[in-house]
C-alpha cells in the first residue's frame, strides 16, 4: 500500500492565531527542523512532503535545504489557506488543548491542522492510497508510533479508512485513505465527527476498533500539549530535551511529565473563573447556592480585572470563564468587562449563564467581544422539570433566548459564541438526561452533563449515587484553576461559596504571587499527603476528582 506523509505548515501563525513558532528553537533545532528530522525516521512511507502556502514556499525550501533533505522531503505549495471551520475549531479546542479529543463540538487535535481539501490535493499529487497527516508544530513526533500506524493502516486497509492513536497532541498524527478523505470533503465534515458521540450517527467508540492504533497505556493516559506552538509547551519541551535529549521518545517524555511542576498550568492557573456578581434570576434554584444562600458581591474594580487578565495573558493558552455564584449577564457592565478581557489578550473567553436575561446590548456584546463558548445552565428538558428544579417558570424564555443567539449567529455568519446547554445530573433531572443530551447535540452541536454538587453541605445531598471514586485522591483543580470572587476574595476553590479558606485578594496581589504563594502551597501539600485536618471544607468535599 502506497502511503505518503504530509507535514502541513503555516509560517505566519499558529492554530490559536499567534505568530508561527516553526522557526523557534527548542534544544538544538527549530520546531519545524525537529518535526522534519523525526519524520525521516518513519518507516514504510512511499514519500514525504512539506505542504505550505505559496507565500511560504521559499522559507520552506530553505528549511529542507538547510537540513540536507532535498532528496527526501518534497515541498508542495498546494495549500490555498482556506480554513472554513478554523474559527469554530479554534473556539472549541481552546478548552482542551492538552487532549487529542474531548473538546466541545467533538473537535479533536487532528482538526486543528487537517484541511480535507488540502489533503486531497496531496493524495492526487502522489496518486497514493493513504496519507499520514502531520502538523509542522510537531517537534515530538514519535517515529516508532508513526511507523506502527503506517504498518497498521496497510494491514487493516479493508476495515479502517483512517488510523489514529490516543497519544497526546504532538506525538502522532492521523492517516486518511483516499475514500475517507473524499467523504470528508464531499460531506464537509471534520475528523472529530467520527470520534465523538452523535445520536444521528450511532456507532461504537472507535478506540475499540481497527481505526485505533494502540499505544503504551502511560502515553495514552498523559494529558499534555507537546506541540511547541504555545509558550508553555515550549517551556516544557526545552526542559525535557535538556534532560532527555532532543530525540527522546513518547514513553520517555510522558514519564518525565509526571514529575512535579511539569504540568501545563505552572506558573499561572490554566483557567480563571471570575464571578462578576451574585445577582441571579433564579434565586430559589435547588441545584446551586444562589439568592440568600450567597453573600452579596459585585465587581466594581474593572481596572483590577484588566490587570489580572493582562497578567494571565502572559501565557498564550490561558482561559477565562465568567461565572461564579451569580449570573454574569446581569452585571450592568458585562460588555465592557468582556471588552477589557479581550483587550488584555487572553486566549479563551467563556460565559456560564442561565440565559434567563438577554438584553439586546448583551447579545451584541457576545459577538462584538468574540465570546468563544456560552454554557446555558438549563438543567431540564421540559417545562415541568425546569419549574421543579429552579422554582421558576422560565423554560420557554430560555429556549427563545437560545434561538435568538442562533439566529444572530446565522445572520452574522459567525461561529461564536459556541452554545452548550448543560444539565446537572440529579434525581429530579435523571429521567430527562438522555433526551436532553440528544436534543442539544442535534440542535447546537454540543451538550454538557454535570454532576450534582452540594457545595460542602450548603445544599442537601442528592439521592442519586454519587460518582466520586471510592479512594480519595488529591483535588485535581488545586493545580489548574482559580476562582476570583466579585469582592476580591480568592477562595481555595469554587466549592467555598463564602470564601472561608481565602488564599489571596485579586484586587491587591499579583496573580502569580497568589498561585505560587504559601496558602495554596500548603493546601497542595496537605492534599498530596491527604492530611486534610486543617481544611474542613476539603474534608467534606466530594468534588475532588473532577477535572
Amino acid at each position: 500500500m502506497k502511503i505518503v506523509a504530509a507535514v502541513f505548515a503555516d509560517f505566519a501563525e499558529t492554530f490559536l492565531g499567534g505568530p508561527s513558532q516553526l522557526a523557534t528553537r527548542i534544544g538544538s533545532r527549530s520546531v519545524l527542523e525537529h518535526t522534519l528530522t523525526r519524520l525521516t525516521r518513519v518507516t514504510g512511507l512511499a514519500g514525504r512532503c512539506l505542504v505550505v502556502r505559496s507565500r511560504d514556499e521559499q522559507p520552506a525550501r530553505a528549511v529542507v535545504s538547510g537540513l540536507g533533505l532535498e532528496q527526501t522531503i518534497d515541498v508542495l505549495a498546494v495549500d490555498d489557506g482556506v480554513r472554513p471551520r478554523r474559527q469554530l475549531v479554534r473556539s472549541a479546542r481552546k478548552w482542551n488543548l492538552d487532549a487529542w479529543r474531548g473538546s466541545p463540538f467533538g473537535t479533536t487535535w487532528f482538526d486543528e491542522y487537517l484541511e480535507p481539501l488540502c489533503a486531497a490535493r496531496v493524495l492526487d499529487h502522489y496518486g497514493c492510497e493513504a496519507l499520514l497527516c502531520l502538523d509542522g508544530h510537531q517537534p515530538t513526533l514519535d517515529p516508532d508510533i508513526a511507523s506502527g500506524m503506517v504498518a497498521h493502516q496497510a494491514e487493516h486497509a479493508a476495515e479502517a479508512k483512517f488510523v489514529f492513536t490516543q497519544a497526546p497532541p504532538g506525538l502522532a498524527g492521523i492517516i486518511l485513505d483516499r475514500e475517507f478523505a473524499g467523504d470528508l470533503l464531499e460531506q464537509e465534515l471534520m475528523v472529530g465527527i467520527f470520534l465523538t458521540y452523535r445520536p444521528e450517527m450511532p456507532r461504537p467508540d472507535l478506540i475499540t476498533r481497527p481505526e485505533c492504533f494502540p499505544v503504551d497505556t502511560a502515553v495514552a493516559q498523559t494529558a499534555a500539549r507537546l506541540t511547541g506552538d504555545t509558550c508553555r509547551s515550549r517551556e516544557l519541551l526545552s526542559e525535557a530535551f535538556a534532560e532527555l535529549g532532543d530525540d527522546c521518545d513518547a514513553r520517555q517524555l510522558c514519564g518525565w511529565l509526571r514529575g512535579a511542576g511539569r504540568d501545563r498550568a505552572t506558573p499561572l492557573p490554566l483557567e480563571l473563573e471570575i464571578e462578576l456578581t451574585t445577582d441571579h434570576p433564579l434565586p430559589e434554584t435547588t441545584l446551586r447556592p444562589r439568592g440568600d444562600r450567597v453573600p452579596t458581591r459585585v465587581v466594581e474594580d474593572l481596572d483590577g480585572l484588566s490587570r489580572v487578565a493582562a497578567e494571565l495573558a502572559e501565557y498564550d493558552d490561558r482561559l477565562v470563564l465568567l461565572g461564579g455564584h451569580g449570573d454574569p449577564l446581569v452585571h450592568p457592565r458585562f460588555g465592557e468587562i468582556c471588552g477589557r478581557i479581550r483587550a488584555a489578550g487572553v486566549c479563551g473567553l467563556g460565559v456560564a449563564t442561565t440565559l434567563v436575561e438577554l438584553s439586546d446590548d448583551t447579545l451584541g456584546s457576545l459577538f462584538e467581544h468574540r465570546v468563544d463558548l456560552l454554557e446555558v445552565q438549563l438543567d431540564a428538558d421540559t417545562t415541568e422539570t425546569y419549574r421543579r428544579v429552579h422554582n421558576a417558570d422560565c423554560f420557554e424564555r430560555v429556549l427563545a433566548n437560545v434561538e435568538r443567539i442562533q439566529e444572530a449567529r446565522r445572520q452574522r455568519v459567525s461561529p461564536q459564541p459556541l452554545l452548550a446547554c448543560s444539565l446537572t445530573r440529579s434525581a429530579a433531572t435523571l429521567p430527562e438526561m438522555e433526551a436532553f443530551f440528544d436534543r442539544w447535540i442535534k440542535a447546537t452541536g454540543w451538550a454538557v452533563i454535570r454532576g450534582y454538587r452540594d457545595y460542602c453541605g450548603i445544599l442537601p445531598a442528592d439521592t442519586l449515587l454519587h460518582l466520586a471514586p471510592p479512594v480519595r485522591e488529591p483535588c485535581r483543580r488545586l493545580w489548574s484553576r482559580l476562582i476570583l470572587l466579585a469582592d476580591g476574595a480568592i477562595p481555595l476553590c469554587d466549592q467555598d461559596v463564602a470564601a472561608q479558606s481565602r488564599v489571596g485578594d485579586w484586587r491587591s496581589e499579583p496573580l502569580a504571587a497568589i498561585w505560587s504563594g504559601p496558602p495554596l502551597a500548603r493546601a497542595r501539600q496537605a492534599h498530596a499527603r491527604l492530611e486534610l485536618g486543617r481544611h474542613p471544607l476539603c474534608q467534606r468535599c466530594r468534588e475532588w476528582f473532577r477535572p
